[in-house]
């Protein structure tokens, strides 16, 4: 008997390192101001995602590269989850969702010399020229009108050129990201306007590979150290530290 004891303590003892031993690895893109490797800790949505997990007892770590990549590393479970997308119903049969994160207005760009400051229906809009991130989302009913002349682009940077040459009349995105990238890009970040009303209003997710065996129980935690963090305080001073910066 005092052997099978010392058997379980044993094990016991074990199972939390279990959850340190392989971290979860998680991608995403560059999106400043939200998250971004050039940020500070990787931006308050990097922090917030990785004070879950340890709320849980898992480490994690996050890789930057292009949104396209971020899907298909993730899909593929070469990489556990991507850090800060909206929600659709295709790409919810793919990956498994947390619960939201953040919330992000979206809308229509325009620099500020272009004669359109207001829009009444998507018709309306589909007189434009449009450019948006490839395989990015912007909001529900947007994203099911069949726009005749939108553009995808593999970089926020390449859009936000194509606009500013004229290549496009218009930009989907978050005007905040928008104005990060422009400036990054050697462009006036003043210049940009939202034509009103904005599109919609999105919460960011985690997105769980279901290629991993253990999706559901990465979400599961992920979800419980969320809840943890935002009763205890954690989550609220994460966002007043960071909009300080």
């Amino acid at each position: 008997m005092k052997r099978i004891i010392n058997s379980i303590f044993a094990l016991c003892c074990t199972l939390p390192a279990l959850s340190f031993a392989t971290p979860v690895t998680l991608t995403t893109l560059n999106w400043p101001p939200f998250y971004a490797e050039e940020l500070e800790n990787g931006g308050f949505i990097s922090v917030i995602v990785e004070e879950a997990f340890k709320a849980s007892g898992y480490e994690s770590n996050i890789e930057f590269t292009t949104w396209q990549n971020a899907l298909d590393t993730v899909k593929t479970g070469k990489k556990d989850a991507i850090v800060g997308g909206y929600f659709s119903e295709e790409r919810a049969k793919t990956y498994h969702y947390s619960s939201p994160i953040y919330t992000v207005l979206t809308g229509i760009i325009k620099k500020d010399d272009f004669p359109l400051n207001l829009y009444t229906s998507f018709e309306m809009l589909d007189e434009y020229k449009i450019g948006k991130l490839d395989q990015g989302l912007i909001g529900v009913n947007f994203d099911a009108f069949p726009f005749s002349k939108l553009t995808g682009y593999t970089e926020i940077s390449d859009g936000l050129k194509a606009l500013n040459s004229g290549e496009i009349d218009l930009y989907a995105d978050s005007l905040a990201v928008a104005k990060h990238a422009a400036a990054k890009a050697g462009m006036d970040p003043a210049s940009l306007q939202l034509v009103q009303p904005p599109v919609d209003q999105n919460d960011l997710y985690l997105l769980i590979s279901k290629a991993i065996p253990n999706g559901e129980v990465l979400r599961d935690a992920f979800n419980s150290g969320l809840i943890q963090i935002q009763s205890n305080g954690t989550y609220d001073k994460i966002l007043a530290d960071y909009k300080q910066n």
